[in-house]
């Protein structure tokens, strides 16, 4: 006979909960007993794979299965740790304690310099700090993160009565086992409206992807690192109707898809997934509050809008204002007069990419600045205007020469620019209208070898004046 494993609030350890045995997290997917052995097993696979022996069988007999060849382990129910529930997570946190140095453990306390060399640092006020935050039910952001907190447990009534005014809460890394666990705690905060249950295995079930009451006050949400796909992703955001914020970096999305459920998105994060192509961005265009989409470190090589010439404004995208790409495959400048397409884009990031080395990293910020009309932060660093004035003219001498060859001339009337000339340099016509057509001799290219650049020097001693 298999006997239930209680944690210490006495709730059942059952089927598919997350444990901890020595700092590693793992779902139990078997509970029961083996052929030549006494008492009870569970059946685990680890997060990490080589934390465990086998694939779940034992003895030729299948008893679970395992992602991983070597992911599972079978492991005796008092060996692991089935964590704790919420409330005592938070009142083991952010509790009222007579310990010295208010629970502060010192012996962390230290600084890493330039040289990754450790300096100890004092703790000043900690007492203070610790009364402030003992007061439960004034705390308002709640990190658990990496704690062994399982769920609501049988501290529901008390999570609800003492925290009443919780905004923002992190239960990243923890034990949670699956999204009705999540929503057990968060029906206990009123006041909810950020939500990290990043690090987490939360699967996604039937009926899962349901308008719930108890994350209706959610404005925004982090899973990240959850090994979600777009169309997991896009489930799980039908359980938050007021969604304003999604975080899912490090997950395993590749093809975008129209999200109907995030029409009210204004931040939207792809940092590290597997987006291949600026098509698949292309598939978010119609979110109409977006205006802050984060594709760092993704695949994409090119960035384009369809839809409209050179010099015409997209509908794109049409509330965009921040767009981050940096760690892709970006690699030249038709990219970035694409951008100039958008209505509002004042922010640009786009560090470690191809384009960043084909000029000096001040020559790439001025071609950048001239090239989006909007802009007003890059890399950020803000724009000034006169950092714009000075890019725009620039542009105007460094790309005259070729201006003239393709058929332009200081005189309206007799300019016949070549249209690949313009598909080129879309804003070059403005600059003209604004500053006018510089002089030929500003546009002249200046040698840059060091024989060209030489001057003549005479010296002469006052002494010996006819002595050279």
């Amino acid at each position: 006979m298999v006997r239930d494993v209680v944690r210490n609030d006495g709730s059942v350890i059952g089927l598919y909960h997350r444990v901890d045995h020595e700092g590693f997290k793992g779902s139990v997917k078997f509970i029961g007993t083996l052929p030549d052995t006494t008492g009870s097993w569970y059946g685990v696979e680890w997060d990490d794979p080589s934390r465990g022996k086998h694939d779940g069988s034992y003895k030729g007999k299948q008893y679970f299965h395992t992602s991983s060849s070597t992911g599972g382990s079978f492991i005796r129910p008092k060996k692991v740790d089935g964590g704790y529930s919420c409330f005592l997570a938070i009142n083991d946190r952010y509790g009222k304690t007579n310990e010295a140095h208010a629970g502060v453990i010192i012996e962390d306390l230290f600084v890493v310099d330039g040289h990754k060399k450790q300096t100890k640092v004092e703790m000043v006020g900690a007492e203070k700090v610790n009364k402030k935050q003992s007061k439960l039910d004034q705390l308002q952001e709640v990190v658990l993160r990496g704690m062994s907190v399982y769920g609501v447990g049988p501290h529901g009534s008390e999570l609800r009565q003492n925290t009443p005014n919780i905004e923002e809460l992190d239960i990243s890394a923890t034990l949670v086992s699956s999204w009705l666990c999540v929503s057990q705690i968060t029906e206990c905060l009123p006041k909810l409206k950020s939500l990290n249950v990043s690090d987490n295995v939360l699967p996604i079930i039937p009926g899962a992807d349901k308008d719930m009451p108890c994350f209706r006050t959610v404005e925004i949400l982090y899973i990240n690192r959850m090994h979600y796909t777009w169309k997991q992703i896009l489930q799980t955001c039908k359980m938050f109707p007021v969604l304003k914020q999604l975080h899912c970096c490090f997950n395993s999305v590749e093809k975008l898809c129209l999200p109907s459920s995030l029409e009210q998105l204004t931040l939207l994060n792809l940092e590290s997934n597997k987006v291949p192509s600026w098509d698949n961005v292309l598939q978010l265009a119609s979110l109409s509050r977006l205006d802050t989409l984060i594709l760092n470190d993704n695949k994409i090589e090119n960035i384009y809008f369809p839809d409209v010439p050179p010099g015409d404004t997209t509908s794109c995208f049409p509330c965009l204002k921040s767009l981050s790409v940096n760690y892709n495959k970006i690699s030249e400048w038709k990219s970035i007069n694409e951008l100039n397409k958008l209505q509002q884009l004042e922010e640009i990031r786009i560090v470690h990419n191809p384009i960043m080395d084909l000029a000096t990293p001040e020559t790439v910020r001025q071609m950048l600045v001239a090239k989006i009309s909007t802009l007003k932060m890059c890399n950020r660093t803000e724009v000034f205007e006169d950092e714009r004035k000075g890019a725009e003219i620039d542009y105007l001498k460094r790309f005259g020469p070729h201006w003239l060859k393709a058929g332009g001339h200081q005189e309206e009337d007799k300019d016949q620019t070549s249209a690949e000339f313009l598909q080129e340099h879309p804003r070059f016509k403005q600059f003209l209208k604004k500053y006018g057509a510089p002089e030929t001799s500003e546009m002249e290219q200046k040698s840059k070898t060091l024989k060209d650049n030489l001057i003549s020097v005479k010296i002469r001693n006052p002494d010996q004046p006819d002595q050279r």
